[in-house]
């Protein structure tokens, strides 16, 4: 039985693909954590949230 992660891990590996691309691997782990923890799933979706809400404002301050 594969050992998934937990929560601490899974946001440093979340965090980490804000600045490179995760291997398959990694966003494998990532996912199957999601399906079982909705903490991190949340997580997830605000690291998402933020970084387009940065790219709006870079967008909108090279203007």
């Amino acid at each position: 039985m594969i050992s998934l992660p937990k929560c601490k891990g899974i946001t440093r590996i979340v965090l980490e693909g804000q600045e490179r691309r995760l291997s398959l691997n990694e966003r494998l782990i990532v996912r199957a954590h999601w399906l079982i923890c909705k903490a991190c799933t949340n997580f997830g979706k605000q690291v998402a949230l933020m970084n387009k809400a940065s790219r709006r404002w870079r967008n909108y301050s090279e203007d």
